[in-house]
């Protein structure tokens, strides 16, 4: 390898003495390098939209997080010089990410029905587990939404999808009263102190309705795994396993050390809650049944939504050999 300084690490699918590993800057993800089934493996936190322009473009990269749903996109266009190994890096609940304006009418996903909303990707994680709740949870058929997304996505939707493409922002445009609605994780006006805010979740009591949901399906949406090209088995053949191990060394001792639970206030009450409604762990690894129905779930979303032609076996969307992996 040549020396760090003054060069661009873009290459890492070239011959390398490591595996560089690229996500998001998590707790679990702190000082997880190290050496894993004989194969060293070095974490570098960065920005997720440059990681996963890496692999939208196939650019340079050896292994790194990305979107399930666009990953399962991805291979059912053809992309298989693409692999997936069963690590979910990130989760999150979704009823959250419907924003409306604070003189806003709507109170419930159901008068959604008819309402003009707006994403910037259509195709995002989060957005296909919105559409795919608001079916489940509230009979509320998102091809009877009028959806609005930014003119460059990441992917073409298939025929039969009620989508318009356009120039204007759709955060802007809720606020300007053209949008009903906007789905985001994290809205700009966030950044604004909380009296100064102009837009509210539709679900005021969010958090009671995502711990509802949770206790009666089992379900935390998982949004990202971590993909690898299928060269690097050739470089490294146990690399599969050295990421999985490198993930699950690394949520283990931060969960062991409870971080973020001492720093903020009522952290540790908030901890205990969470441990005893997650069983110990909101982040299993592996295909553990749990994590099968959530993967099974997010497949049946993206055929529904017409976002991938068939329906793939879970076993195939991962590397061979990869199903069998647990966590010690």
């Amino acid at each position: 390898m040549l020396p760090e300084s003054g060069i661009d690490r873009s290459g890492e699918n070239q011959m390398a003495n490591d595996i560089l590993l690229r996500g998001n800057d998590y707790e679990f993800t702190l000082e997880m390098d190290g050496t894993f089934n004989g194969v060293p493996v070095r974490y570098e936190p960065g920005v997720l939209e440059e990681i996963y322009a890496k692999v939208l473009n196939n650019q340079p990269f050896q292994a790194c997080e990305f979107s399930l749903s666009n990953f399962t996109m991805m291979r059912d266009r053809g992309a298989d010089w693409l692999a997936a190994i069963p690590v979910f890096a990130n989760r999150d609940f979704r009823h959250s990410i419907i924003w409306v304006r604070n003189d806003s009418p709507l109170e419930s996903a159901e008068q959604l029905a008819g309402k003009r909303v707006g994403v910037r990707d259509y195709t995002m994680t989060a957005a296909v587990w919105l559409r795919g709740t608001l079916i489940d949870e509230y009979d509320t058929d998102w091809r009877d939404i009028n959806w609005y997304a930014n003119a460059e996505q990441r992917f073409p939707v298939l025929e039969g999808v009620p989508l318009e493409l356009g120039d204007g922002d759709p955060e802007t445009m809720l606020l300007a009263g053209k949008l009903d609605a906007f789905i985001s994780p994290r809205p700009r006006d966030l950044q604004n102190p909380p009296a100064e805010r102009e837009l509210r979740p539709i679900f005021r009591d969010v958090q009671d309705v995502e711990r509802e949901y949770f206790q009666r399906t089992g379900i935390y949406p998982i949004n990202h795994t971590v993909v690898m090209r299928q060269e690097l088995l050739n470089e490294f053949p146990e690399a599969p396993a050295a990421i999985f191990a490198a993930y699950c060394q690394g949520k283990k001792r931060a969960l062991a050390r409870r971080i973020g639970s001492t720093f903020v206030p009522w952290g540790r009450e908030y901890w205990t809650e969470t441990m005893t409604m997650f069983d110990g762990d909101p982040f299993p690894m592996g295909l553990t049944e749990s994590n099968r129905k959530n993967v099974r779930t997010l497949l049946r979303y993206l055929h529904e939504q017409k976002l991938i032609s068939e329906l793939p076996d879970i076993e195939d969307l991962f590397l061979q050999g990869t199903a069998g992996f647990t966590e010690e």
